[in-house]
Parts: structure tokens; sequence; C-alpha cells
């Protein structure tokens, strides 16, 4: 197929996506990333700012998809420093690991709903990437840090669509069987013939030429090529022991603004703050296992609550927006209210384990992680 013929496809597929690819897409409006607002170190890098193009454009930068890498051994695609590695090395082949496993992951689809899964076990291995990135970012520097951060918001930014249609499903699903018959299948039927039609329309777009998974492959085997090079300026804990607390810090700060005024906004950013804590829970396990483990695990419990609450208010949004896909006004305010009553009782029980999570000031935190791995690392080392 031509490249005219391709993007020629490729338009038609997106203008005839309907109502929810433009309601996520105005979400989405403030965190997309153009390469006239990235960094100038972006600009200046031939090989990113390819990267960059492909993921704001959605063409491909390839005439043919890279070969698939090769399948990776269980210790490499371990998320944690492992003993017997530097922490540089550790970061650097926890990180490649969840590049490969991604890009393995999407040249092996055959068909839509292998590549939806696809799409979101892609989306989880970027946060993780992400959270690694944070946590040593002063080891990094400035430079590299803002090119791979960019780099990895870019690329899930443009599978984001078809992700966000197939959550509103599930919440709705979910809500429905939760409602004990309050919720009439009638009552949402059309509302979720919408969103199954706007599903199939998204992941349709995605799958119609192979075009979007050929770009976000060669995306991901950019990066990691990038990613076996990294220089660290520091090794050992101290190149993630400054990051660490930042990211403790600004999760306390974030929770605090979370309980003074609990907007969708605040719990959803709090959200992210967490994921950054528990992917950094993950990576420096070894410092106290059991302990490390346990926080992880708190974390992601948190972190889901807060990302049910999230979907709860992305489909009341979608609800109270659309009026057009209810039979009548009761219906929809049935909906309405039985989103609000869920999200309440969810942020209640999200902030309560939030409070636990953060309990300990930034300072005593990493004092503690940096003395089991002190103990437990460096003197075995």
């Amino acid at each position: 197929m031509s490249r005219a013929k391709q993007a020629r496809g490729f338009a038609l597929a997106a203008a005839g996506a309907s109502a929810l690819y433009a309601f996520s897409t105005r979400r989405r409006q403030e965190k997309t990333v153009h390469m006239a607002d990235s960094p100038a170190s972006l600009q200046e890098d031939p090989p990113t700012r390819t990267l960059i193009e492909a993921a704001t454009t959605g063409t491909t930068v390839a005439d043919d998809p890279p070969p698939a890498p090769r399948p990776l051994s269980p210790e490499e695609r371990e998320f944690r420093l492992l003993p017997g590695e530097t922490v540089a090395d550790g970061l650097r082949r926890a990180i490649c690991g969840r590049l490969a496993d991604s890009s393995a992951a999407l040249a092996g689809v055959t068909d839509r709903d292998e590549l939806g899964e696809a799409v979101h076990g892609t989306r989880k291995s970027i946060k993780r990437v992400r959270a690694a990135l944070r946590l040593s970012r002063d080891a990094l520097g400035a430079p590299t840090y803002e090119r791979e951060n960019t780099a990895m918001r870019s690329i899930a930014g443009r599978l984001a669509g078809a992700r966000d249609a197939q959550v509103l499903i599930e919440t709705l699903d979910a809500l429905e069987q939760a409602s004990g018959g309050e919720l009439s299948p009638q009552a949402t039927e059309r509302l979720h013939a919408r969103l199954e039609d706007d599903h199939a329309r998204e992941i349709a777009a995605m799958a119609a030429d192979g075009e979007l998974a050929v770009a976000t492959r060669q995306a991901l085997e950019e990066a990691r090529a990038r990613a076996e090079h990294w220089s660290f300026a520091e090794d050992g804990f101290v190149a993630v022991k400054p990051g660490l607390r930042r990211v403790y810090s600004r999760g306390r700060r974030q929770l605090r603004a979370a309980c003074e005024q609990p907007t969708a906004e605040n719990l959803h950013d709090t959200r992210k703050r967490v994921k950054d804590l528990w992917h950094a829970a993950e990576l420096l396990r070894e410092a106290d296992p059991k302990r490390m483990k346990r926080l992880a695990r708190d974390a992601h419990e948190v972190a889901s609550l807060l990302g049910d609450h999230h979907d709860l208010s992305v489909l009341r949004d979608y609800a109270a927006a659309n009026p057009q896909l209810f039979s009548d006004m009761a219906a929809r305010e049935t909906l309405l209210d039985a989103l609000d009553r869920d999200s309440e009782t969810l942020q209640k029980r999200a902030l309560k384990h939030a409070r636990r999570l953060y309990q300990r000031p930034a300072k005593r935190f990493v004092k503690d992680v940096a003395r089991g791995w002190d103990k437990r690392v460096s003197s075995a080392g």
C-alpha cells in the first residue's frame, strides 16, 4: 500500500471516530507533546525528533517494521535492581526489559483483541519506565531525562484513545453489575452501544494497516537502543536517593492538596504520584524485601482505588455531556447518582489508605531505605 493511500486510510478512520474520540482527545490536549513545545535538547536530536514526529502525527518512521527483539530471560525481565549488579546496570536492564517486552508484544499482534491487550501492556510498561526515569533523574542529568521522558509520554499519548474507550466500557459494566438491579440494561443500552462502537472504531483505526503499531514499535526500539548507552553521574544508592526523596515528597504534597480539595484532577494527580512510589518500591525491593514488597502492594492498592475513581469521573463527564444517549432523563439521573455515590466511597477509601502510605516524613523514609540498601546490598557487594 502506498504512503498516500495509508495516509488517506488513517484520515478516514480518524474522521469516522465518534463522540468519545473527540471527548478523550480534549481531556488529553494539555498532555500532548508537540515538537514546537519540546525541550531544545529534543529538537537537536534527530532520532528523537523522528520519534516525536511519529508520535504526534501517527505516521510510520520506517517502511518496514523493526524485527521483534529476542525473548528475554526471566532475570532480564525483572523490574527490580538485582543483587550483584550495579545500580546503573540494573536501571538500564530493567528499563530495556520493559521496552523490549512492549515491542515484542506489538510484533506478535494478529487480531484486534490482541492489539488492545498489547496497547494496554505497552502503556503500563511506559509508566514503569517513566517512574524509573524520575527515580534516576539526578544521576542521568537533565538533558537525558527530558529527552527520554518526553519520548515515553509521546508514545503513550498516541495509544491512549483505544485504551480510554475500553476502560469506559469496563467501568459501565462493573457499575451495572454492582448496582443490584438499580441500573437496568435498558437504561444504559444506548450509552453502552455508543461506547462499544467508539472502541471498535478506535481499534479499527489502529489495526487498519498496522501503521500505528509499526511506528510505536520503531519508537520503542529507538528508545531501547538509547537506554542501553545511558551514562550515570553516580552509581550505588546515591544515584537514586535524591529521586526517591523527590518522589515521596511530591506524593505527600499532592496528597495534602487532594485532602484539602478532593477534586477529580487532584485525586488523579495523587494517583500518578502513588504509582511513582509503587514502581520505586519495586525497583528498590532488595533494600528490605518484606517491607518494600508491602509498600509496593499498598501503593498499588491506593493507585487502583484512585484509578477506579478516575474512571468513574470520566464516565460521568461523558454521560453528562451526552444526554441524547438516554431514553429519558430519569435513566440518566439514576446513572449519574450511582456514579457520584461510588465515587465518594472510593475517594474516602483511597485517601484513608494514602494517608497511611505517606505517614512518615520524607527524610526519615529515605533514610530507612538507604540504611536497608547499605546493609543488604552494598555490604554484600
